[in-house]
C-alpha cells in the first residue's frame, strides 16, 4: 500500500504538469536533447598512523567517477539521474580502519528523480542528493552519500522557503557502514565485503522532515530544521547568523539542538552553540564554542554530513556526546588559487578517555587556464586522544586530485 500511494503521488505531479499538452515527439526530444551532462573524475589517497598500535596504520588509494545527466525543464518537468562508481587501486589495511570510508570497489545509481515546478512550488523525488542540516550526505570520501526520499518546497511567502518531505532510504559509501556508526538507525543487510554502499532502508518507517529558511530582516538568516525518526527519536536544529556590513565582513552566530527520544531509557538532550568571525587583512579568522547537556547524546541527524556544528572538524562525534565542551579557533586565506585553512579544536568530556584535541592544515589549489576544471587538495589532521596514560594519538593525510566536466 505505501509503494502504491507514493507511485500515485509521483503520477499525479506526472499528470498534473502534462495534462492538456500533446506528448509531441519533437518537445520532449529537445528536453532530453538539451539537457546537461556533468561529472567528476576522482583520485583520492588516504594515509592514517597511530602511535600506539603499529597494526592500525593504514593506507588506501582509490579512483572512481560520479556522472550526472538532467534534462531540460519540459512544461515544468525534469529528470535526473547521477552514477557513481569507485575502484580501490591499493589498500594496505591489516585492521579494517577504511572499510566504513574509503574500501569500497563497484557502482551504484545515487539519483534518480523526478522534479516537477509549478510557479513557486517544486516537487521533488526519488534517488537524490540532500543537503539539509539534520539529513546531509557527506561527499568526503569517493562515494557521495544519497537518499530516497519525496519533498514539497514553496517560497509564496516573501524571503521564506519551506520544505516538507520525507527520506525513506539512505546510501552510505562503502557497505561497512552500519547504524552503530551513524547517528540515525537504518538496515544494511550485506557488510564489509568491500562493496560501495546501497540504499538501506532508514529506521522503523523512514523520516519526516520540516525545513523553513528566512532571510526577511536585512543581513540575518535564520533556518529551522525539525526531523521525526520515526519509533526512534525527534530532533530540532534551529541557527541564526547576523553579517554586519562593512569591509570587515564580520558576523555572529548561534545555534540549538533537541532530541526527544522515544525510548525512555534514553536521556533526552540538547546542546548550544555560538560563533563569531571577521576578516583581517584577507584572513578569514572564527572563534566558536559548543556544549551538550550532561543528561544524554544528541542525536544529530543522519548522513555523515550531517554535523553542522559550529565546532565540526575532521572528527565530530565527540561534539554530540552528552557533557561535551567544544572550542575551536580557525583561519583561512586565500592566495590567488591557493586557498589555506587552520583549525584547531579541543573537546572536553566527562571522561577523560574522550577528550579530543584536533589540529588541522589544508590546502586546495584549483588549476587554471587549459586546467581550469581540475583541482588538487591535501589535509593533514593531528589528533590527541584522552589524558594521561589514557592519552593516544593519531595523524591522518587525505590527498585528492578531482577533475571536474
Amino acid at each position: 500500500m505505501k509503494k502504491l500511494t507514493k507511485r500515485s503521488l509521483v503520477a499525479a505531479f506526472l499528470l498534473a504538469g502534462l495534462s492538456s499538452q500533446s506528448f509531441a515527439a519533437e518537445s520532449l526530444s529537445e528536453a532530453f536533447t538539451n539537457g546537461k551532462v556533468k561529472g567528476e573524475l576522482k583520485s583520492y589517497y588516504f594515509d592514517e598512523s597511530y602511535d600506539s598500535a603499529s597494526i592500525s596504520d593504514n593506507s588506501v588509494w582509490a579512483n572512481g567517477i560520479k556522472l550526472g545527466y538532467v534534462t531540460n525543464s519540459y512544461k515544468g518537468l525534469s529528470l535526473g539521474v547521477t552514477f557513481q562508481s569507485s575502484s580501490t587501486t591499493s589498500i594496505d589495511d591489516d585492521a579494517g580502519k577504511q572499510n566504513k570510508t574509503m574500501n569500497a570497489s563497484g557502482s551504484v545509481l545515487s539519483e534518480a528523480y523526478v522534479n516537477y515546478k509549478y510557479k513557486n512550488t517544486t516537487f521533488k523525488g526519488g534517488r537524490q542528493f540532500i543537503s539539509l542540516p539534520l539529513i546531509y550526505g557527506s561527499s568526503s570520501r569517493l562515494i557521495k552519500e544519497s537518499f530516497e526520499g519525496y519533498f514539497l518546497s514553496n517560497t509564496d511567502i516573501p524571503n521564506t522557503l519551506i520544505s516538507l518531505g520525507k527520506v525513506t532510504k539512505y546510501q552510505t559509501r562503502t557497505d561497512g557502514l552500519t547504524k552503530t556508526t551513524n547517528s540515525a538507525s537504518f538496515t544494511n543487510i550485506d557488510t564489509n565485503i568491500g562493496d560501495v554502499g546501497e540504499f538501506n532502508k532508514i529506521g522503523t518507517d523512514g523520516a519526516i522532515s520540516l525545513y523553513i529558511k528566512n532571510n526577511s530582516i536585512k543581513n540575518l538568516s535564520i533556518q529551522a530544521h525539525y526531523v521525526d525518526f520515526i519509533d526512534e527519536v525527534a530532533d530540532l536544529y534551529i541557527d541564526a547568523k547576523y553579517k554586519f556590513s562593512g569591509e570587515y565582513k564580520s558576523f555572529v552566530a548561534a545555534q540549538y539542538y533537541n532530541s526527544n527520544y522515544d525510548d525512555n531509557t534514553i536521556d533526552d538532550s540538547s546542546f548550544f552553540g555560538y560563533k563569531v568571525g571577521i576578516t583581517l587583512v584577507g584572513i578569514n579568522l572564527h572563534a566558536s564554542y559548543t556544549s551538550t547537556n550532561d543528561d544524554g547524546n544528541v542525536n544529530r541527524g543522519i548522513g555523515e554530513k550531517a554535523t553542522a556544528s559550529f565546532t565540526s572538524a575532521t572528527t565530530t562525534t565527540a561534539n554530540y556526546t552528552a557533557g561535551t565542551d567544544t572550542w575551536q579557533l580557525g583561519a583561512s586565506k586565500k592566495f590567488g588559487n591557493l586557498t589555506t585553512k587552520i583549525k584547531y579544536t579541543q573537546s572536553d568530556a566527562i571522561a577523560e578517555k574522550n577528550d579530543l584535541e584536533q589540529t588541522y592544515f589544508a590546502l586546495k589549489y584549483k588549476f587554471s587556464g587549459a586546467l581550469k576544471d581540475l583541482a588538487l587538495s591535501a589535509e593533514y589532521t593531528i589528533y590527541d586522544y584522552g589524558n594521561g596514560n589514557e592519552s593516544k594519538e593519531k595523524n591522518e593525510l587525505r590527498t585528492k586530485l578531482i577533475y571536474k566536466f
